[in-house]
C-alpha cells in the first residue's frame, strides 16, 4: 500500500537535512544532546564534586574524562544501532519516494523504542565503567582514603543519573516529529506488537521522581559528611552518622515516591480496564471516582461518553428494527440524505393470499404472533442476499436489491433470495398444516429498472423508498399471481439479466393498470443446476 507524499513544507526542515542523500537527523540530535547535556553535565559534575566531596589530593580529571569519552562514543553507537529504519524512512522522503506502509510502521516502532533503549544501554555502560573504576580504587588504596573518595564517586554518579534522565526526556521529544510523520505516511500504531518495548508509566514516573527526591538528600548528606571531616571529625563515625540520616531520609523519599506512583496509576489502570471492556462491546462498566483530582474528572467524562455511546447503540438497535441494517447504517453515517439518486435496481413486492379473510376470523394476538414468526424467517433470507426492506404493508413487504448499496448482480440475488424464502415458507406451512393453522401462501413480484431512490419526507420523519415506474410495475406484477395461479413472477427486464440462471414456467403478456403497453412476465420455478 503506497501512501501519498506529503508536501515538503509540511515536514520539519530538520528531518530533511542530508549529505548526498544520507539523512543527518540522528547525528544532529546526537551532537545537540552532547553539547546541551553531556558537556554541561560533565563540567557541573566536576565542580559539584569539588565543592561537596573536598577531594584535592587525587587528580582524577584524566580518568573521568576518559570514561565520559567512552560513554559518549558508546551513546552514538546506540544512536546508530537503534535507528536503521528511521534513517531509511527519512532517506526515502529525501529522495522524493513516498515510503510504503511497512517501512513507515517500522520507523514508528523505532521512534517509540529509541529513547529508552538508547538511554538504558548508555546507562548500563556508564554504570559498568564507573563501578569498575571505583572498585579498582577501593581495592588499591587505604580505608581512610577510600572514605574520602566515596563521596566523590557518589556525587559523580548522581550527576550522571540526572543527566540520563534529561537525555530520556530529550530523546522522547526529538522523536516526536519522526513518529508524527510516520503515522501520517500510514504507519500502523500497535502497542501490542511484540517489536514494541513498552516503557510503562510506572517506570517512567519512578525514573523521574526518585532522582528529584533522593539527589537533594544525598547531596546534603555528602556536604554534611565533608564538613564534619574538615572540622576534625572521625571519618568513619561521620560516615556512619551521615549514612544513617541519608538512609532514613531516602527510605521516606522512596516510600513517598511509590505511594505517589500508585496514586497516579490506580485510576489510570481502572480507566484502561473500562476502556478495554468498552472496546470489546460492553458499555456497562463505569469508572469510579475515588478522588477529586483531574484523573477522577477524566474518569467521569469517560463515563459520560460511555453513557452516550450506550444510548446511541440503543437508538441504533431500535432504529434497525424499522429499517434494514444497510439503510440504518447509511443514514447514521451520513451516506443517505434527504433527496434521492437515480440508479438501476431490482424491486420485489410480496403479499400473502387470503390474509384479510384470515384476519377477520382470527384473534389479533394470533395474527401478530404469526406475522412476526413469518417475517423472522423471510426477512433474514432477503437481507442475507443483499435485500433492503424499506416498507411493511401489513401482510407484504417492499424489498430493494441494488440500493442503497451497489450490487451489480442485484437481479440474480433478488430471485435467489425469493426462491430460498419460498422454499422455507413451504416448510413453515407444512408445520402449520399439521397443526390445522392458516397457511401463509406468499406471492412475489419482481421487476428491474431505473428508479429514483432516497430518503423521502422531512427532517422529523422520512422513509427510504423508490419512486418511479419500476416500483409501480413490481407491485402490479405481484398482483398478477392471482390471475395466473403462480407464486413467483418476474418481469421480462429481470428475465433478460438472469435467463441463463433460472428455470421458467408460464410466460404471459398482460396489460397492467397505469401502463399503456402490456407487461411480459415469466414464472420462476427454480435455479439451473
Amino acid at each position: 500500500m503506497r501512501q501519498s507524499k506529503p508536501p515538503h513544507d509540511q515536514i520539519p526542515p530538520a528531518l530533511l537535512r542530508h549529505r548526498r542523500g544520507y539523512p543527518l537527523y540522528i547525528i544532529t540530535i546526537y551532537l545537540r544532546g552532547q553539547l546541551m547535556l553531556t558537556l554541561p553535565s560533565f563540567l557541573i559534575a566536576m565542580l559539584f564534586t569539588r565543592i561537596i566531596a573536598q577531594v584535592v589530593q587525587y587528580n582524577l580529571i584524566t580518568l573521568v574524562t576518559a570514561i565520559v569519552c567512552l560513554v559518549t562514543v558508546m551513546a552514538y553507537v546506540f544512536y546508530h544501532y537503534y535507528s536503521p529504519n528511521i534513517r531509511s524512512f527519512l532517506a526515502s522522503l529525501i529522495a522524493g519516494k513516498p515510503p510504503d506502509q511497512e517501512l513507515a510502521t517500522l520507523a514508528w516502532i523505532e521512534t517509540v523504542n529509541f529513547p529508552h533503549l538508547v538511554v538504558g544501554w548508555t546507562m548500563l555502560v556508564a554504570v559498568l565503567a564507573y563501578a569498575t573504576q571505583a572498585l579498582s580504587f577501593f581495592l588499591t588504596i587505604e580505608f581512610s582514603q577510600a572514605l574520602e573518595l566515596q563521596g566523590w564517586f557518589v556525587s559523580l554518579a548522581l550527576t550522571v543519573a540526572i543527566a540520563l534522565v534529561f537525555f530520556l526526556l530529550y530523546l522522547e521529544r526529538a522523536m516526536y516529529p519522526v513518529s508524527r510523520l510516520a503515522l501520517r505516511m500510514g504507519a500502523q500504531a500497535d502497542l501490542d506488537d511484540p517489536r514494541v518495548y513498552r516503557f510503562r508509566l510506572r517506570f517512567k514516573l519512578l525514573a523521574l521522581i526518585l532522582p528529584i527526591m533522593i539527589v537533594p538528600l544525598v547531596t546534603l548528606g555528602l556536604f554534611g559528611y565533608s564538613q564534619a571531616v574538615i572540622l576534625g571529625g572521625d571519618p568513619a563515625t561521620s560516615l556512619l552518622l551521615t549514612g544513617a540520616v541519608v538512609l532514613f531520609s531516602g527510605g521516606v523519599a522512596v516510600t513517598l515516591t511509590l505511594l505517589l506512583v500508585r496514586s497516579v496509576l490506580t485510576p489510570v489502570q481502572e480507566l484502561e480496564q473500562v476502556m478495554t471492556s468498552v472496546a470489546d462491546g460492553d458499555l456497562t462498566p463505569r469508572v469510579q471516582p475515588y478522588t477529586s483530582d483531574e484523573l477522577a474528572d477524566l474518569g467521569l467524562h469517560f463515563n459520560t461518553m460511555t453513557q452516550e455511546l450506550a444510548q446511541q447503540e440503543q437508538v441504533k438497535t431500535a432504529f434497525g428494527r424499522y429499517v434494514s441494517a444497510a439503510v440504518r447504517d447509511g443514514i447514521l453515517n451520513g451516506q443517505i440524505h434527504l433527496g434521492g439518486e437515480r440508479r438501476e435496481l431490482t424491486i420485489a413486492f410480496t403479499d400473502i393470499r387470503g390474509f384479510t379473510t384470515w384476519c377477520e376470523h382470527s384473534p389479533p394476538e394470533e395474527v401478530i404472533q404469526t406475522l412476526n414468526s413469518y417475517y423472522d424467517n423471510v426477512v433474514q433470507i432477503l437481507t442475507e442476499h443483499g435485500g433492503t426492506i424499506t416498507r411493511y404493508t401489513g401482510d407484504g413487504m417492499l424489498v430493494l436489491f441494488g440500493a442503497p448499496l451497489d450490487d451489480p448482480d442485484h437481479a440474480l440475488h433478488a430471485v435467489e433470495a425469493i426462491l430460498e424464502a419460498h422454499e422455507l415458507l413451504e416448510k413453515f406451512n407444512a408445520i402449520r398444516r399439521t397443526a390445522g393453522a392458516f397457511e401463509l401462501r406468499t406471492c412475489f413480484g419482481v421487476h428491474t429498472g431505473v428508479a429514483v431512490v432516497g430518503s423521502i419526507g422531512c427532517e422529523a420523519r422520512a422513509e427510504y423508498t423508490p419512486i418511479g415506474d419500476p416500483a409501480n410495475v413490481a407491485s402490479r406484477i405481484e398482483g398478477l399471481n392471482r390471475e395466473l395461479g403462480t407464486s413467483i413472477l418476474i418481469s421480462h427486464a429481470t428475465y433478460e439479466r438472469i435467463a441463463d440462471h433460472i428455470v421458467v414456467g408460464k410466460t404471459a403478456e398482460t396489460p397492467v393498470k397505469g401502463r399503456g403497453e402490456p407487461v411480459r412476465v415469466h414464472e420462476v420455478l427454480g435455479l439451473r443446476a
